[in-house]
């Protein structure tokens, strides 16, 4: 079962950042992270285990999802733009920190970067740690607090309560 439609995400963030295709294939993706996420020390993934059933608490998953799809797609856009055109430079610990081109000429090779940082979702292009900042932001954002149809809080990660004690 999907956690989010391609009509959910639609109604949030528009059909012209994403086609049905593009979302399917990072909404996989993203229901992923959201499992990783909602699994406790014992292996329940809580999402397949006890889908919320209150309208609120679903909701909450279906935006959840569809914000970590939107995510993702903005962290390929920046991959993308990096790879065609944007420059980088690598950090003493290997990540690479994209750099915005304000100028560039030809004669004896001078380039000028834009002053200014590059946004999160910049950064988090070329470190792995970043990107799992992002996505972990995003999730606790959209799931913190909301009980699966059991009760039991999703991000919760101790064992899962026999049903019933829930």
């Amino acid at each position: 079962m999907a956690y989010a439609t391609y009509e959910d995400y639609t109604g949030l963030y528009g059909a012209e950042r994403l086609d049905e295709a593009g979302f399917a294939r990072l909404l996989w993706e993203a229901e992923r992270v959201m499992d990783q996420a909602t699994t406790g020390v014992d292996g329940v993934v809580k999402l397949r285990a006890a889908m919320p059933r209150e309208e609120q608490a679903a909701q909450a998953v279906r935006r959840c999802a569809c914000a970590l799809t939107e995510l993702l797609a903005r962290l390929e856009r920046a991959a993308e733009s990096i790879s065609l055109g944007r420059e980088h430079a690598e950090n003493a610990d290997g990540t690479l920190q994209p750099r915005l081109v304000a100028a560039r000429s030809s004669g004896s090779e001078s380039v000028t970067y834009a002053v200014g940082s590059a946004s999160a979702v910049d950064a988090a292009v070329g470190d792995p740690a970043a990107w799992r900042q992002l996505t972990d932001d995003t999730v606790r954002r959209y799931l913190a607090g909301v009980p699966d149809a059991n009760g039991v809080n999703l991000l919760y990660m101790g064992p899962y309560p026999v049903r019933g004690e829930a």
